[in-house]
């Protein structure tokens, strides 16, 4: 037994209060009805099987249904009952056959019975139909054959009848075993199955007459003894033909009218003394050999058989109010019998005939809803038949009956348990679909006539489990009934085999039929499943030629059943689900009939796409997409039609887009159908144009590194016109790590992957020939988006660095900042800059800013070259720069900050913005504590001064940029002296060298320092303050300007800052006030003449500041260590020129020393001019100095000179 019959029968407890229900319900109609005789009832009191009768498993019932539900059951089409039984009346109307018999008892009736109570007229059943059987006896003069018989005892009567029952003899046990045998194995052949196809003889056909014959004189009999005594005899006849058992049945059936109560005392009898024995052999009698045992199961069986055919001719030939009361026994006694015996062909259609009699007697009674006890065991014993039946058989005799029962017990209550019904269809269709085809049905045939009749009993046995199909939705009219059949009919429809197709799609086309044209059929429930059905029957629109057409006409049929149930819904309220009103009127569809989904698939959508909810939307599209990669091409062409028709009308209202979106991209390099792959593109660009923004992020995170299929739908976007110019802004969006639909911007996260994954987007996107109509007016946000992303990578770079070491390097083509790069590239290139892009090659800027040590260099060399010719961009990109310094993170302010600065390069963008708010943005971010802002900000402030500015504009920068000068920072206190000497252009001197006074010592400290830029601009302010220093205030820089005349005497002949130096010491003697000088004391002359230019300024300038000799000859020490050899070259023979001044009152004898050693150091200078130097100076020195110098450091050969030259003296 199936686990589901196990269980359903555990159940039990569960439904026990709708089993009394049922009970309840039928006792109330026997109250109205005649009570039941009171020793037929302390029988079946007393009596096992009564007991039984209560053990069986409870009928599983729904909750009782309103009045208008009862009425709408009530008017369902009635059920059409197999002609399984002849007719017992001679007329013809089901209904009124009792009535017109009974009016007619007269015509048969004896002395025995009165009118009344004789039972229904068998005119082919009179007397004198059976002449033959009095033959041999004489008759009463002048009385005819009825008036004789009715002068006869009726034992005698019967006993001729019963003569003429029994069989022929046979000649021995062994003769009768092995026909026996030969008939079972011929009932289960196909050829035995098929009817028609064999032919009861005429003698077969006049014993089942004279069979009916019997019950009819025991029907007549008032002898209850008599009745019950020669049933007995009746049943002992030997039950190996089926002629005889259809003949017992009969005659049981027709005695049934009059005598219920004995028959069925009878058969209890019968059928458990045959149980009995049953038990017996299986318990006491193990042993028994094959062929005994064979002979007995047969014997049982035979049995078994009989009785329940017996019972079933019972219910159909007692009286309504007689069956109303047994009812419930007889049906008990059948599942007893059934469940009871060893079963097999014979007995399940002995089975299942006798239900279809019972249910045909119960539907005759016509007593309004009429309970069908134990309807619901009944129904698990036919599944249980039907399970058992083998797959694919060519022997479906069995099935065919067992689906005619069903169809026929869903004429009566109670309607089906939904799990029951569900199990049911589960199992019919399983074996119904899984037959072999027609086909192949006639090659297995073993002529033509019998192919044929195969053929037709095969489909006869397909409609019958349609019509069970209708019956099932018959019993129970709502669409929940609907969905137990659906949810196994649908699955059978993607069936791999065509004739398993055609059956499940017919069947479908047959049930959306049936409910749409019953209007008693409740559709106001949800329909969960219409989603599944609709893109089903969709997707075998182009199947073959039958099938399209069956699907199409499904369609049709759903689609009028969807309109009626919106109708039901409009009635309340105007509106659908949706909000909108209602449209009636489509224009597509004024062709009727199912023609229009056939011919154009992409109406599905138009259609049902108003009906459908948004997970059922959904499961269409899923659906769709699953069979885009199928070998068929007709049905993969039809699955992208389909597809792209709903995701164009429902793709608003469609769930779980990132799941439709992922799936497409898995599928799409599956596809190999050209058409295909183009529908499927198309249907991802019609729900772009209604949800952008999802799909975007959807195919950003389907593929970091936009792979090939990412790829041929980024393309598809891009060439359909309204998706591409809305595409770049949730790209940009993603690219600064924002949400698409969010108006503010946020930090971003440092782990997000959509930054990287829209740079390469992008980076295809651009490269297309289509970018530059995408582009549009965003290529200044994404200038500086895609410039953003490169300086967040060399954060995460230097994060990962450790364990990318680890990891080998992935191809340059797939590296981040390669990428981002390569995306830049393509944006300036894309936005027309072409001529640009190539000075930006040869400079080599891409190399600048994939470094980041000259990231920002490459920032400025970018912004100057990028509009040194075409201006479009510039202002837009300006007014997105000012937008970033507003951004939450620093790194996006930094890049902001940049491009602000180096965008004031441009002389233009005083034209196109205020000039004071720009120089209210620069004074902010000068006083922010980053350096790198303020060094921004100082510089954008000096792209500023270059241009025209007023004066009350530039005061207020003064303090903050003194400020910045004295910086720790060099960059910054190089720009700030850089920015100040510009500002002091447009000032007037008194104005701003008061302020610039403590700038001098500041400046000092740079006079010497090694980059030429920061050194020139020094000395250059140094000299524009001090041009500017009032008479007052001249005591407050004397010092450090008489500080300076050793750095600048000794720069003269540094080619960089030589002439700077000339003019600032200029500037110094007018400012010291030292008198009339040589004209040309500071002009530049050839090196040979140099230690002849110092010695005047010497003896003009130095000596007047004698007292200062030591201090200034530990400044010309400090040069001779420079790193630049000129300087070095300046400050030895400085030193020379001085050594005559070097009075014992003015330098000590120690700062010789240690200016001696100096430049014996520097004679193994590796530049030959400070070595020459150096010891021209050093001669000088020991000459003048010699007597003080210590001459344990002076060489031997300075020693040698000395004394050479004292002898020379004397």
């Amino acid at each position: 037994m199936s686990s589901f019959l196990k269980k359903f029968r555990g159940l039990k407890k569960k439904h026990q209060e709708s089993n009394e229900n049922i009970q309840e319900s039928n006792q109330g109609q026997r109250d109205k009805l005649e009570a039941p005789s009171s020793s037929l009832q302390q029988s079946a009191t007393h009596d096992p099987a009564g007991r039984r009768t209560s053990q069986l498993l409870p009928m599983l019932v729904k909750s009782s249904q309103s009045p208008a539900e009862a009425r709408r059951k009530s008017q369902a089409p009635r059920v059409v009952f197999p002609e399984l039984v002849q007719s017992q009346a001679s007329t013809v109307q089901p209904g009124s056959g009792r009535q017109d018999s009974r009016q007619q008892r007269h015509l048969s009736l004896g002395k025995k019975k009165s009118p009344e109570d004789s039972g229904p007229v068998f005119p082919e059943l009179s007397d004198e139909k059976f002449g033959y059987l009095w033959a041999g006896k004489k008759l009463l003069s002048g009385r005819s054959l009825r008036e004789t018989l009715e002068m006869m005892d009726e034992r005698e009567i019967l006993d001729t009848i019963l003569k003429h029952l029994q069989p022929a003899p046979q000649t021995s046990s062994v003769h009768r075993k092995s026909t026996i045998l030969s008939q079972d194995s011929a009932a289960s052949n196909l050829r035995a199955a098929v009817p028609g196809q064999q032919k009861t003889s005429k003698s077969g056909h006049e014993k089942t007459v004279l069979y009916r014959y019997y019950g009819l004189k025991l029907r007549d009999s008032r002898n209850k003894d008599t009745v019950h005594q020669y049933l007995h005899l009746l049943l002992k006849l030997p039950l190996e033909e089926g002629t005889v058992r259809e003949g017992i049945s009969e005659a049981v059936g027709v005695a049934s009218y009059c005598h219920l109560s004995q028959m069925l005392m009878a058969l209890r009898d019968f059928g458990h003394s045959e149980s009995f024995l049953k038990t017996y052999k299986r318990v006491c009698c193990p042993k028994l050999t094959f062929p005994t045992l064979s002979l007995q199961n047969t014997g049982e069986r035979n049995a078994s058989i009989t009785i329940m055919l017996c019972y079933g001719q019972m219910a159909l030939g007692a009286r309504p109010e007689d069956l109303l009361r047994f009812i419930e026994l007889i049906v008990a006694e059948l599942l007893f019998q059934f469940q009871n015996t060893r079963k097999d062909e014979a007995l399940k259609k002995g089975f299942m005939k006798a239900v279809i009699l019972t249910t045909k007697a119960l539907v005759q009674t016509n007593v309004g809803h009429v309970i069908f006890p134990h309807k619901a065991e009944l129904t698990i014993c036919i599944i249980e038949v039907i399970e058992e039946e083998p797959l694919g058989s060519f022997s479906i005799s069995v099935l065919h009956h067992a689906i005619v029962t069903i169809s026929c017990m869903t004429a009566v209550r109670p309607p089906m348990d939904s799990m029951l019904r569900s199990e049911l269809v589960k199992k019919s269709i399983k074996k119904v679909f899984s037959l072999p085809s027609l086909k192949l049905t006639k090659l297995k045939a073993g002529s033509p006539r019998q192919s044929s009749q195969s053929q037709d009993f095969y489909q006869q046995t397909v409609n019958a489990c349609l019509n069970m199909l209708t019956s099932l939705l018959s019993e129970a009219p709502s669409l929940e009934a609907l969905q137990d059949i659906l949810v196994h009919t649908n699955g059978w429809i993607d069936s791999t085999k065509i004739y398993e197709r055609e059956r499940a799609v017919r069947s479908t086309s047959f049930l959306m039929k049936y409910i749409a044209e019953h209007l008693d059929f409740d559709i106001s429930q949800d329909f969960p499943l219409l989603g599944q059905l609709v893109a089903l029957l969709s997707l075998h629109l182009a199947d073959v030629e039958e099938i399209g057409l069956q699907s199409a006409e499904a369609l049709h049929h759903l689609h009028c059943i969807m309109v009626a149930k919106m109708a039901k819904k409009v009635e309340m309220r105007r509106k659908n689900w949706k909000g909108n009103v209602v449209q009636w009127a489509r224009e597509d569809f004024f062709i009727p009939g199912p023609a229009i989904f056939y011919s154009d698939i992409s109406k599905v959508a138009k259609a049902f796409g108003e009906h459908l909810t948004p997970s059922q939307i959904n499961e269409v599209v899923l659906k769709a997409i699953d069979n885009l990669t199928v070998e068929d091409r007709v049905i993969s062409q039809a699955s992208g039609k389909l597809l792209s028709s709903f995701l164009e009308e429902c793709g608003v209202d469609m769930e779980d887009l990132p799941i439709v979106v992922k799936e497409i991209h898995n599928q799409l390099h599956r596809i190999s159908d050209t058409r295909t792959k183009d529908e499927t593109l198309t249907a991802v660009v019609n729900l772009a144009a209604k949800r952008l923004n999802p799909v975007v992020d959807t195919l950003l995170d389907c593929s970091l590194e936009c792979d090939e299929s990412a790829a041929a739908i980024w393309k598809a976007l891009v060439s359909n016109p309204y998706s591409s110019s809305k595409l770049l802004r949730p790209l940009l969006k993603r690219l600064q790590d924002e949400d698409p639909n969010a108006e503010v911007t946020y930090r971003r996260r440092s782990t997000s992957q959509m930054p990287m994954a829209a740079t390469n987007a992008l980076c295809l996107i651009l490269s297309l020939p289509e970018a530059s109509d995408v582009l549009q007016n965003k290529f200044p946000q994404l200038l500086l988006a895609l410039i953003t992303q490169i300086y967040f990578l060399f954060g995460t770079s230097r994060r990962v660095s450790r364990a990318a070491s680890l990891m080998p390097e992935p191809p340059s083509h797939l590296h981040p900042l390669a990428t981002t790069v390569q995306a830049l590239k393509n944006l300036i290139g894309c936005g027309g800059y072409i001529q640009e892009y190539k000075i930006l090659e040869v400079q080599r800027c891409w190399d600048m800013l994939s470094n980041p040590e000259s990231f920002f260099d490459g920032i400025r060399l970018l912004t100057r070259t990028l509009f040194s010719f075409c201006k479009v961009h510039l202002k837009r990109t300006f007014k997105e720069a000012n937008a970033y310094l507003r951004r939450p993170d620093v790194k996006e302010r930094t890049v902001g900050m940049a491009f602000f600065t180096e965008l004031l390069f441009h002389s233009q963008i005083g034209l196109f913005f205020v000039t004071q708010d720009i120089l209210d943005i620069l004074k902010e971010w000068m006083g922010q504590a980053s350096p790198l802002m303020q060094l921004f900000s100082i510089q954008g402030l000096g792209y500023m001064l270059q241009h025209q500015l007023e004066e009350k504009s530039l005061k207020p920068f003064i303090s903050p940029l003194i400020n910045c000068a004295s910086n720790q920072d060099r960059s910054i206190a190089k720009e700030s002296i850089k920015c100040l000497q510009l500002m002091f252009h447009h000032l007037e001197e008194e104005e701003y060298s008061l302020a610039g006074c403590s700038l001098y010592p500041q400046l000092f400290k740079h006079f010497n320092d090694e980059d030429n830029e920061f050194r020139l601009c020094s000395i250059n302010l140094f000299g524009m303050l001090l041009r500017g220093v009032k008479e007052e205030h001249r005591n407050r820089v004397e010092d450090i300007v008489v500080r300076s005349l050793v750095p600048l005497i000794i720069q003269l002949t540094d080619p960089v800052s030589g002439e700077e130096c000339r003019i600032v010491l200029n500037t110094i003697v007018t400012f010291l006030k030292l008198g009339e000088l040589p004209v040309d004391i500071f002009e530049s002359v050839q090196q040979d003449r140099l230690y002849y230019k110092f010695s005047v300024i010497c003896k003009y300038i130095l000596w007047r500041y004698r007292q200062r000799l030591p201090d200034m000859l530990t400044q010309m020490m400090e040069y001779l260590k420079s790193r630049n050899p000129a300087h070095r070259e300046a400050a030895t023979i400085l030193i020379a020129c001085n050594a005559q001044y070097m009075k014992p009152d003015l330098v000590s004898t120690k700062q010789i020393d240690d200016i001696y050693l100096a430049l014996l150091d520097l004679q193994g200078d590796l530049d030959g001019a400070v070595s020459n130097a150096a010891v021209t100076a050093s001669e000088e020195l020991f000459r003048r100095c010699g007597g003080r110098i210590n001459p344990k450091i002076v060489p031997s050969q300075h020693l040698l000179s000395m004394l050479k030259n004292n002898m020379a003296r004397q």
